[in-house]
């Protein structure tokens, strides 16, 4: 964000950035300040680690349960004879990595992660209700010359614009008074001071929109397509390289019959190179607040467990309007579908671009599916 990145604590800022600010603004540290223990330091790395055992223990319940086995995937039989590593094996291989990724995460945050800024929030409203600002008095400039060549009376409209600006809302600062409404808390405003920059609340209102929705989608739109590429791109480097694939991640493909536990059973060099880097990196790209960090993290994390859970279930809002579910990864941990959707965690952009989906109709999947479930009861009844 321009003007906020690098601050330091007490940093004073003398608001050159709006136009006749009232004063300078000073940025201080909350009080107790952060610790290394704090919640704000350690939740980004440990409410993922909770997602996963959370969602993992629901569906083993509706596993144990037998619950909506209409809408399972596969059968117990096939989850028996088809897996090649135990329950047991993937649980001590997740808590290994957890515990790594969890204190790597935590270090990280020590080292790297700055305290909170009380004010930071209203500061950068503020400096969007500058450029909103801004903005305005220089379509003022040029509009008439674009109007002009086609007889628009620039004057007249921009009068009627002023009035129905007037009319949305009431300028914000006015003499020997503190600024009105909204931007109580942005400035901090001396008595007797005439601020004579008048604000609309319509381009406070503005900022804030920018600032709480457009600003953080455009942020979390960033970080999903990184992150999709990232795992699109090397996860089919390790079906396309045998060494890699024997090496990396052939661990993961034990799991025919995916289950939620199973999601993240992978060696500790995928899991670094998927998970760790591709995670952190997309973060960095996308500027996300720790908070958003928290957020986007945890929601990966569900995304993952759901995606492996092995049930297409209607009311799962992870599964909804999105190809990328269940079902489409599913295809690719069986041995006939092990080359295609290799897409993972939120769109399948990348299978659709370099054409990796799985060519075969519904029907004829409909039919494999059938087929191994009467294997896996053979099996298991020694025939």
């Amino acid at each position: 964000m321009e003007g906020i990145s690098g601050l330091s604590s007490n940093t004073t800022l003398p608001f050159s950035l709006l136009p006749s600010s009232p004063s300078p603004y000073t940025l201080t540290p909350p009080s107790p300040p952060s610790s290394p223990t704090s919640p704000t330091s350690t939740s980004p790395s440990l409410l993922p680690v909770a997602a996963y055992w959370f969602m993992s223990l629901i569906f083993h319940l509706i596993d144990k349960y037998e619950l909506w086995s209409q809408y399972r995937i596969h059968t117990p039989e096939e989850f028996k004879q088809r897996n090649r590593v135990s329950v047991r094996e993937v649980l001590h291989s997740i808590i290994f990595q957890q515990a790594i990724q969890t204190a790597l995460g935590l270090l990280i945050g020590y080292l790297t992660d700055p305290a909170d800024e009380v004010g930071r929030e209203e500061f950068d409203v503020a400096v969007w209700t500058g450029r909103i600002h801004r903005a305005v008095q220089q379509a003022g400039i040029y509009i008439p010359y674009v109007l002009a060549p086609v007889g628009v009376d620039a004057k007249t409209l921009g009068h009627n614009i002023h009035t129905y600006a007037a009319a949305f809302g009431p300028t914000i600062g006015t003499a020997n008074k503190k600024p009105l409404a909204l931007m109580n808390l942005v400035f901090s405003s001396h008595e007797g001071q005439v601020w004579t920059s008048a604000y609309s609340a319509w381009e406070i209102y503005a900022a804030k929109t920018i600032y709480w929705v457009l600003e953080p989608a455009a942020r979390f739109g960033i970080a999903i397509f990184f992150s999709d590429s990232w795992q699109y791109f090397w996860h089919r480097a390790m079906h396309s390289n045998r060494w890699m694939y024997r090496n990396m991640h052939a661990h993961h493909h034990q799991i025919y019959v995916p289950y939620a536990f199973g999601a993240f059973y992978n060696t500790f060099s995928e899991a670094f190179l998927l998970d760790t880097i591709g995670t952190t990196l997309s973060l960095m790209l996308s500027g996300l607040t720790i908070r958003q960090t928290m957020f986007f993290s945890t929601i990966s994390v569900m995304k993952g467990v759901d995606d492996h859970c092995g049930y297409r279930l209607p009311w799962d809002p992870l599964q909804w309007g999105n190809e990328q579910n269940t079902q489409f990864h599913d295809v690719h941990h069986q041995s006939w579908g092990i080359k295609s959707n290799y897409s993972q965690l939120y769109t399948t952009f990348w299978d659709h671009v370099c054409n990796t989906v799985c060519p075969k109709s519904s029907e004829e999947i409909d039919e494999l599916y059938r087929k191994g479930r009467i294997a896996a009861e053979k099996a298991e009844k020694g025939q």
